[in-house]
């Protein structure tokens, strides 16, 4: 093989493997907003599911999944913009902390209750939040 011949071949594996990265690479990115469009921003919903991870590992023995999985209806709903399961499964949240539905403890579910009031766009949604049952 004379040096023309070893340049062209160099030429052309450079161009393959330059083609193969740029095809990786756009694969990975679209791969990558894709799945980021399967989760929806709701940042008030993390905030609220990363309070409910706190109390579940300081009340280990209470319930919070049936409450996480709410949220994940939320996020979808937000992602979707359906403004009324948003409204309605914010409801059920707050009216499942209010019962401490699952079995979860009742300074917890009041902790909650308060924490997720300040940080939930209440007025924007339309939620209609019952007061926490206190004295128990």
């Amino acid at each position: 093989m004379d040096s023309k011949e070893t340049d062209m071949t160099r030429t052309t594996l450079f161009t393959k493997s330059s083609i193969v990265a740029f095809v990786v690479s756009c694969a990975s990115v679209l791969l990558t907003g894709g799945v980021l469009a399967l989760t929806p921003q709701c940042t008030w919903c993390d905030t609220i599911s990363d309070a409910l991870i706190f109390y579940q590992d300081n009340y280990p023995t209470s319930n919070f999944e049936p409450y996480q999985d709410t949220l994940i209806v939320v996020r979808r709903a937000m992602g979707s913009d359906d403004q009324q399961t948003v409204t309605s499964e914010m409801g059920k949240f707050f009216q499942m902390l209010r019962n401490r539905s699952y079995g979860i403890n009742g300074a917890a579910a009041d902790e909650l209750h308060n924490f997720a009031l300040m940080v939930t766009p209440i007025q924007e949604y339309g939620i209609s939040a019952p007061p926490p049952v206190t004295g128990q």
